[in-house]
C-alpha cells in the first residue's frame, strides 16, 4: 500500500513554507491518542486503486522512507474493507513506527482464507481476545472492540486502547474535522504536528532538520490523486502557541504575490510572504522570537518579502508602497554604486541587515548588493546574480514566461500569505538546506525533473487555508523564449561590437572583441576568456576567419589603423602577416575567395592605394588596380553574379569602381551617387546601394543603372540579400513589402542574418537601448526587444540548431542569449 507518499510529502512540503471528551462513537475512538498522522479513507478499494495507478506514487516508491512504510503496511494487503476506514501512525518510546487500522465494517474485513503460510495465536488481556497473526513472515495483532475489528502492528497499542476506550478523549479539532469531512473525497490526511517530529526523524533518519512541530498545530487536508500528480487541500491551525511559524501571519490580510514577477525564467525555487500591515507582522514576529521590543520600523512600508534561488545563489526581494525611506537609508549606507542597464547597483555595508530584520523569513543571507526595479528592492550576495535579475527583467525573460508559471497559475490564488514554488532541483536543494540530505539525493534519483512542487497558505480568521501539491509540468515548452547564457565584463569599456567566430577544433562558436585599451579578447561559448592580446590600434571593421594552409585550422585576419595582421588560434601573429602601413588610415580588411578554394586575396586599402596579398603574404602582381583616382572610403567588396566576379570600390568623389579579378573595369559607371552611410549589396542580381537623398540605385550586369525613390531620410539604414530588402527609416522598419512601426528612437542600420534556413532582421534602438528581432515577414520574434546598446551578432554557436546572439550591455560588458 502506498499511503506513505501522502504522509511524508505533506510534512516536507509544509517546511517549504485543548482536548475535550467526545461522547458520540466514531472511528476516531479506535485511533491512538498520540497518533502523528491519520488517513481517513472514504472508499478503500477506490483509494488503493488510485494509488496503484498514480505515476508519481510509482516514482516515489524508490525512496527509503517509502520502503519503510511499505514494509510496515504489508498486513493491510490482507485487509479488504468495503466502507470508510482510518489508518493511524505512531512512534513508540523505542522509536519504532507502528500503524493502527480500523473500518466501519461490522463483519471481519481481514481475509486470510487463501493464505497458507500463516500462524494465529489468541492472547488474553482484560477479558479481551487479542489475536496475533504471523503471515508470510509478518506479525500483527487484531481485537474486536465495540463491534469493530482493529488491526495494529503493536500489541501495546491494542492493550492501551482496551484500557482507555470508555474514558479516552478525542482532540476537539480532530473530532470537528472528522464530522465535517466530505465523504465524496477520495481520502483525508490529518497530521498532528505536535507529534510528528519523531515520525519525520524516523523516516528521514535525520536529527538536525527543522521540526514540523514549530510550523503549526494541525494540518487537515483533502487528498486528490490524478494523472498529473498529488494535491492536498485544506486548512492548518496554529492556536496552541505564539511560537508556531504560521502565527507570524495571524491577523494579516493576504496580498497579491508579485515579487516572483521580477525573477529570471531559470529560477529553481521561490517563496513569497505578504502582510497587509507590517506593524501587525512585526508584533507577531516579536512574540515568535521572544523579543521585548519590535524590530526597526525602517521597513514599515514593506508588504511582501520574496526569497529565491538562482542556481546556487540566493536572492531576497522586498516589495514596498514607499521606497524613498528605504532607498535613502541604503544609499547612506552603501560602499559604492554603479550603473547597469538603466538601474543602479549598490554595494552595501551591512551584510546582516535583512536577516536581522526579517528572520525567520530570511536566514543565512548576506545582503551585499542591492538594486531597485519599480517598487521592489532586490538583494543579492553576488553582484553578478543581481545583474542576471536585471537583465531578465529588462528583457521580459522572467518566470511568467515559463511552463512552471503556467502550470501553477490554475492551482494558486492571486493573494496568499505564503506561496512557495520549486522545480525538482529547487526542491532537492531546499531539502538539502534543511539537512534532509539523503532524502534529497534519493528524490533526485526518482527522476522527477518534469514535476513542480508547491505550497500555499492563506491567513483567515483563526485558521489558515493550506494547499500542497506535486504536479507534472504538462505544458509544451515555450518556443522562442530568450535565455541569457552569460554576461562578461571586460577590463575596460568595449571598443568593438562582439563578433561570433568559429573554433576549428570543436566546430562551436566563440567570440572576439576589443576593449578601449586596444586589448583583443577571444572568449569561449561559456564565457571563459581564452586569451587576451594588446594591439597597437583599434580594429577596423570585422575580423575575418581564413584557412591559410588549407588544413582546417582557422586564423583571424583584420586591419587596425596602421597594420594588417593575421593571428593564429592562440593569438600569436602568423608570419609574414604583420604588415605596417606608415601614415595609417586603413579601411577595414577585405578578403576575397573567388572559387571557394581558400586561395585568398587580402585587400588592404589606404587612402587611394590598394594592396592585394595572397596566402603567403606576397603582393598579387597580376592585380592592376593599385591606385584609385580618389580615396577609397570603405572596404571593397566582392560579388559573384551569373558566375562572374565583381569587385566594387566606393570612392570619395561619389563614384564606383566595378572591376574584374585582375583589376580591370568590368562595368563603367560615370554617374555620381551621393552615397548614404550604408554598404553595397547584391539585391535581385543587381549591385544595389542607397543615396543620402533616399534613392535606391541598382546596376545590372550590363551596366544599366536604375533609380527608385524610396522617400527615405538622410540617416536611413539599409541591408539586403539576393531576395530580401530591409530598410530602417526613422522609426519604420521595412522588410520586403511589409512595414513595422517601432517606438520613437534612434535606430541602427538593419542587419540580415540567415541561420538554420531562416532569415532574421535585427535593429537596435541605441537611444533607448532596446534591440528588436523580426523574421522575413516582419513578424517580431517573441520576447523581443531585449536590452542592449549595440547592434547584435547572431550565429548557432553549438549543435542544438537554436541560434544565439550577442549584444553590448554596459560600456564594459556584453551578454550572450539563446533563442529557444
Amino acid at each position: 500500500m502506498k499511503v506513505k507518499i501522502l504522509l511524508i510529502f505533506s510534512v516536507l512540503l509544509s517546511l517549504q513554507c485543548s482536548p475535550e471528551k467526545e461522547y458520540e462513537t466514531s472511528l476516531l475512538q479506535f485511533m491512538p491518542e498520540n497518533a502523528s498522522a491519520i488517513i481517513k479513507i472514504n472508499d478503500y478499494n477506490s483509494f488503493t486503486a488510485a494509488l496503484d495507478d498514480n505515476e508519481l506514487v510509482k516514482k516515489l516508491q524508490t525512496l527509503d522512507l517509502s520502503k519503510k512504510i511499505s514494509k510496515l503496511l504489508v498486513p493491510l494487503n490482507y485487509a479488504q474493507p468495503s466502507q470508510e476506514a482510518l489508518l493511524g501512525f505512531t512512534i513508540d518510546s523505542l522509536q519504532k513506527l507502528n500503524f493502527t487500522f480500523t473500518a466501519s465494517d461490522t463483519i471481519p474485513y481481514l481475509q486470510l482464507s487463501e493464505v497458507t503460510d500463516k500462524k494465529i495465536e489468541t492472547l488474553q488481556h482484560k477479558d479481551f481476545d487479542i489475536k496475533k497473526y504471523t503471515v508470510e513472515g509478518h506479525d500483527f495483532f487484531t481485537i474486536k472492540l465495540n463491534g469493530k475489528e482493529v488491526l495494529s502492528s503493536s500489541i501495546t497499542i491494542l492493550k492501551e486502547l482496551i484500557s482507555s476506550f470508555t474514558t479516552r478523549n478525542t482532540n476537539q479539532q480532530l473530532a470537528k474535522f472528522y464530522r465535517v469531512s466530505d465523504p465524496s473525497k477520495l481520502a483525508h490526511l490529518w497530521i498532528n504536528l505536535n507529534y510528528s517530529d519523531v515520525l519525520l526523524q524516523y523516516l528521514t533518519e535525520t536529527r538536525t532538520a527543522p521540526l514540523p512541530s514549530g510550523f503549526a498545530d494541525w494540518l487537515f487536508l483533502d487528498i486528490s490523486l490524478g494523472n498529473e500528480g498529488l494535491f492536498l487541500n485544506g486548512i492548518s491551525t496554529a492556536e496552541a502557541s505564539e511560537t508556531n511559524y504560521l502565527s507570524l501571519f495571524t491577523g494579516a490580510k493576504p496580498l497579491a504575490n508579485s515579487t516572483f514577477e521580477m525573477l529570471p525564467a531559470n529560477v529553481s525555487s521561490f517563496a513569497s510572504y505578504t502582510f497587509s500591515d507590517y506593524t501587525s507582522f512585526s508584533t507577531n514576529q516579536m512574540r515568535y522570537l521572544n523579543q521585548n521590543t519590535a524590530l526597526d520600523s525602517l521597513f514599515n512600508t514593506i508588504e511582501e518579502i520574496g526569497t529565491a534561488q538562482l542556481g546556487k545563489e540566493p536572492l531576497v526581494l522586498m516589495k514596498t508602497f514607499g521606497t524613498d525611506q528605504i532607498t535613502d537609508y541604503l544609499k547612506a549606507k552603501r560602499k559604492s554604486a554603479e550603473a547597469f542597464q538603466g538601474s543602479e547597483i549598490w554595494e552595501l555595508g551591512d551584510a546582516s541587515l535583512l536577516v536581522d530584520t526579517f528572520r525567520p523569513l530570511v536566514s543565512g543571507f548576506e545582503s551585499n548588493y542591492s538594486s531597485v526595479l519599480e517598487n521592489t528592492l532586490i538583494f543579492a550576495q553576488d553582484k553578478k546574480v543581481l545583474e542576471k535579475v536585471i537583465i531578465a527583467y529588462k528583457n521580459a525573460n522572467t518566470i511568467q514566461t515559463t511552463n512552471l508559471f503556467q502550470n501553477i497559475e490554475a492551482l494558486t490564488t492571486e493573494a496568499s500569505s505564503i506561496l512557495a514554488i520549486a522545480n525538482a532541483k529547487g526542491f532537492e536543494d531546499r531539502l538539502t538546506e534543511y539537512n534532509f540530505i539523503e532524502t534529497a539525493k534519493q528524490l533526485g534519483e526518482a527522476k522527477l525533473s518534469d514535476y513542480i512542487f508547491g505550497s500555499e497558505i492563506i491567513s483567515d480568521a483563526g485558521f489558515f487555508h493550506s494547499s500542497y501539491f506535486i504536479k507534472k509540468n504538462s505544458a509544451k515548452k515555450v518556443k522562442n523564449s530568450i535565455t541569457p547564457l552569460f554576461t562578461l565584463h571586460l577590463d575596460a569599456d568595449l571598443r568593438s561590437v562582439p563578433q561570433f567566430v568559429t573554433n576549428h577544433r570543436t566546430k562551436m562558436g566563440e567570440l572576439i572583441v576589443q576593449d578601449m585599451d586596444n586589448v583583443l579578447y577571444l572568449v569561449s561559448n561559456n564565457g571563459k576568456v581564452l586569451w587576451k592580446k594588446e594591439l597597437d590600434g583599434a580594429l577596423q571593421g570585422k575580423v575575418h576567419q581564413v584557412d591559410l594552409y588549407k588544413n582546417g585550422k582557422l586564423q583571424f585576419a583584420f586591419t587596425t589603423n596602421n597594420k594588417f595582421l593575421i593571428l593564429d588560434r592562440n593569438g600569436k601573429e602568423v608570419k609574414p602577416f604583420s604588415i605596417a602601413f606608415p601614415g595609417g588610415n586603413l579601411n577595414p580588411l577585405a578578403v576575397f575567395d573567388y572559387e571557394g578554394k581558400k586561395d585568398y586575396r587580402f585587400v588592404v586599402t589606404q587612402n587611394q592605394k590598394v594592396f592585394m596579398y595572397n596566402n603567403k603574404g606576397k603582393i598579387v602582381s597580376g592585380f592592376k588596380f593599385t591606385s584609385a583616382p580618389e580615396s577609397i572610403i570603405e572596404a571593397p567588396q566582392h560579388f559573384k553574379i551569373d558566375r562572374k566576379d565583381y569587385l566594387v570600390f566606393k570612392l570619395a568623389n561619389n563614384t564606383l569602381k566595378i572591376l574584374n579579378r585582375v583589376g580591370k573595369v568590368r562595368i563603367k559607371t560615370n554617374e555620381k551617387i551621393p552615397f548614404s552611410d550604408n554598404s553595397i549589396n547584391v539585391y535581385q542580381n543587381k549591385i544595389s546601394l542607397t543615396s543620402n537623398k533616399g534613392l535606391l540605385y541598382q546596376i545590372d550586369t550590363k551596366g544599366k543603372l536604375s533609380k527608385t525613390d524610396l522617400g527615405l531620410q538622410v540617416d536611413h539604414g539599409f541591408d539586403a540579400t539576393s531576395k530580401t530588402l530591409a530598410i530602417m527609416d526613422d522609426n519604420v522598419l521595412r522588410i520586403r513589402d511589409k512595414e513595422v512601426s517601432l517606438d520613437l528612437g534612434v535606430y541602427s542600420k538593419p542587419t540580415i542574418f540567415y541561420i538554420n534556413d531562416k532569415i532574421y532582421v535585427s535593429v537596435t534602438d541605441i537611444q533607448n537601448q532596446k534591440s528588436y528581432l523580426f523574421d522575413s515577414q516582419a513578424v517580431p520574434v517573441p520576447n523581443f526587444p531585449i536590452y542592449g546598446s549595440s547592434v547584435i551578432d547572431m550565429a548557432n554557436i553549438d549543435s542544438d540548431r537554436k541560434p544565439e546572439l550577442v549584444i553590448k550591455e554596459q560600456d564594459n560588458s556584453f551578454t550572450v542569449y539563446k533563442i529557444n
